[in-house]
């Protein structure tokens, strides 16, 4: 049996307000338009989420939720706040920590953990930087989430929203 993973960097965030903090910063509206359009791709490419695991930074929060709503995920997100920033390692970890009943979870964080995530976890594929909003999908041949760090990884799907060759 194989699992599935998309990593979802957030969409484009605002720096209107001077002096905000980062983790405050909400989407403007090329994110939201890109997150409800990223969210629809991911519905057309059969990717329907069984969980969504997000960073509690307010732009991942709303890319998150503009995504749920795109992809027609009702159940509630799973809000952590050791996502914001996240290493690789704490990316895995959360995968690992995933529950067995999910076949297809959403992991919406931030860069540069997420790049060097998936350049070190899918084999034969390579980014200088995940663009916001990309998403990356890729499957792991495992019964259990546990299993990740052993288990054969295959790249399923790499869009983005300016990408122009979309199969979709």
């Amino acid at each position: 049996m194989s699992k599935r993973i998309v990593i979802i960097r957030h969409a484009k965030s605002s720096w209107a307000e001077l002096g905000q903090l980062d983790f405050d910063r909400p989407l403007n509206s090329r994110g939201k338009e890109n997150a409800s359009l990223m969210g629809k791709r991911l519905l057309q490419y059969g990717l329907q989420p069984d969980a969504i695991y997000a960073s509690t930074a307010k732009r991942a929060k709303q890319t998150a939720e503009l995504i749920a709503t795109a992809t027609g995920f009702t159940n509630d997100i799973h809000w952590d706040r050791f996502l914001y920033h996240a290493s690789p390692e704490r990316l895995e970890d959360q995968i690992c920590a995933a529950d067995d009943a999910y076949n297809t979870i959403y992991i919406v964080a931030h860069n540069p953990g997420i790049t060097d995530m998936v350049n070190d976890a899918i084999p034969g594929f390579t980014t200088d930087n995940v663009p916001t909003c990309g998403i990356i999908a890729f499957s792991i041949d495992a019964d259990t989430w546990a299993d990740y760090h052993k288990a054969k990884r295959q790249l399923l799907l790499y869009d983005y929203p300016k990408n122009n060759s979309s199969d979709v």
